[in-house]
C-alpha cells in the first residue's frame, strides 16, 4: 500500500475542499453581504455617467452600489416600489420611483431616502423627491355650460390651490394627481383656465367656450357669403334652446337602418368656398378640433372630413371606434367631447396643407358606402383650426 500516494491525494481532496468553500464563501458573501449605495442615475444610456440627489414621482432610475443581488424591498420616503429583480444584478437596481410616493412639500415628515433592503441588510441614501409643475394635457370638452362640470386632465396636479376662469374661481369638486372636475359659474363666461398649485401655475392655450376663433363651422356665425351657416347639406341643425346643446346650434343624425349609400344629403355639411381669414403658416402648427356627442355606442361608419386648401383636397376619417379599446363595445362619449386632431394628418396624396390661411372649404359627410350602419346617435359642433 502506498501510504505516500494516499496522503496526497487526502491533502489535494482538503485543500480543494478548503477552496470551494472559501470560494462559496466569497460569492456568497456578494450576494448577503451589507448592501451599500454609492450612486443613483438615469437609466437614460445617453445620461449613463449622471448622478442624482432627487427626482420626480415616476423617474426611471438605476440605484448603484455593492450587495445589491438579493434585493428584497425598495422604498422612496417610506413608500414601496415595484421593481423586477431579474433585471438588476449585485451592483445596480432598475426601478421606477412610485408616482404617488410622497414629497416633502406634500408630507413635511417624509425621510427623503432611499432604501433598499436585501438578504444582507438595509442601506439608506440621501434623495429627495420633488414635484413637477402641474401640467394639463387636454378638457374632456372646451365647451361647458353654465353650472356645467368641467373636466381637467394632466398631470402632477399636487396640492392645488385654486381653478380659475379667467379671474373668477371656480368650485373644485374632485382632484386626483391626473384630473380635476370643477363647476362652472352660474353665466357663460368665454376665458382661459389656470390651474394653481403648490408647484407652479398652468394655462390653457385655448379659451374655453370661444366660438370665434378659427372657427370654421358652428351653425350660429354664418359660414358663407349670403348669412348661412353652411353652403350646402340636409344634415338636421338642432335649435340652441334644445337640452341638448353645449354652444347653441349644433348638428345632429339620429336614425336606425342607415343604408350602404355612399353618403346621403342629409348627413352632409360643407360650406363650399368661404375666407375663413386664418393666419398663414403650416399645418404642423395647427390642430383641428370640434365636439361631439355620441349617445349610443357606435360601432360603423365614420365622418369624412375634407378641408380644400389651395384648390386640392385633404381628408381626415374619423372613426374612433375603430380602434382595439373600441372595437367590441363601440364608442360612446359621456356628453359633449372635444375631438383633436393634428392638422397634418388631413392628407393629400400623403401632402399636408402648406398654408392655412390657403383654406377655402370644409365638407362633413357622415356614413359609408361599404357597410350598412344598423343605428348611430351623434352630435357635432364648433368646427375650427387654431393654433397648437
Amino acid at each position: 500500500m502506498n501510504f505516500k500516494r494516499i496522503y496526497q491525494t487526502v491533502l489535494c481532496v482538503g485543500m480543494a475542499a478548503v477552496m470551494l468553500l472559501a470560494f462559496q464563501s466569497c460569492n456568497q458573501d456578494d450576494v448577503d453581504g451589507v448592501p451599500t449605495i454609492t450612486n443613483v442615475r438615469l437609466l437614460d444610456p445617453a445620461k449613463a455617467d449622471s448622478s442624482l440627489n432627487g427626482a420626480f414621482p415616476g423617474s426611471l432610475i438605476v440605484i448603484q452600489g455593492q450587495h445589491l443581488g438579493s434585493v428584497k424591498k425598495v422604498y422612496f420616503n417610506d413608500f414601496e416600489a415595484s421593481f423586477n429583480a431579474s433585471l438588476g444584478s449585485d451592483k445596480n437596481i432598475i426601478v421606477t420611483i412610485p408616482e404617488f410616493a410622497p414629497t416633502k412639500a406634500i408630507d413635511p415628515n417624509v425621510s427623503n431616502k432611499i432604501k433598499v433592503v436585501t438578504a444582507g441588510g438595509e442601506a439608506l441614501y440621501d434623495f429627495s423627491l420633488t414635484a413637477p409643475k402641474p401640467v394639463i394635457s387636454g378638457l374632456y370638452s372646451e365647451f361647458i355650460k353654465a353650472n356645467g362640470t368641467v373636466v381637467i386632465n394632466g398631470n402632477y396636479f399636487y396640492n392645488i390651490s385654486a381653478v380659475k376662469l379667467g379671474a373668477t374661481n371656480l368650485q373644485i369638486l374632485t382632484k386626483t394627481e391626473s384630473q380635476i372636475t370643477a363647476k362652472m359659474p352660474a353665466t357663460g363666461l368665454v376665458d382661459y383656465l389656470t390651474v394653481e398649485g403648490e408647484f407652479g401655475t398652468v394655462k390653457t392655450l385655448f379659451k374655453v367656450n370661444d366660438e370665434v376663433t378659427g372657427n370654421m363651422i358652428n351653425f350660429d356665425i354664418p359660414a358663407t357669403g349670403w348669412g348661412s351657416a353652411v353652403c350646402w347639406g340636409g344634415m338636421p341643425v338642432i335649435a340652441a334652446t334644445d337640452a341638448g346643446a353645449i354652444a347653441g346650434k349644433y348638428g345632429r343624425i339620429k336614425e336606425t337602418k342607415l343604408p350602404k349609400t355612399g353618403y346621403s344629403d342629409g348627413w352632409v355639411l360643407s360650406t363650399c368656398g368661404f375666407d375663413f381669414k386664418l393666419a398663414p403658416g403650416a399645418a404642423a402648427a395647427r390642430q383641428f378640433k370640434f365636439e361631439h356627442n355620441i349617445a349610443e355606442p357606435w360601432k360603423a361608419g365614420k365622418y369624412d372630413l375634407t378641408i380644400t386648401a389651395d384648390g386640392k383636397e385633404y381628408t381626415y376619417a374619423f372613426e374612433p371606434w375603430n380602434t382595439v379599446e373600441f372595437l367590441s363595445t363601440g364608442y360612446q362619449t359621456n356628453g359633449w367631447k372635444t375631438a383633436v386632431i393634428e392638422l397634418t394628418e388631413f392628407k393629400n396624396n400623403g401632402n399636408t396643407i402648406v398654408d392655412v390661411s390657403k383654406i377655402t372649404d370644409l365638407k362633413v359627410s357622415f356614413g359609408t358606402p361599404d357597410e350598412a350602419i344598423a343605428s348611430f346617435n351623434g352630435s357635432i359642433d364648433n368646427f375650427r383650426i387654431v393654433s397648437k
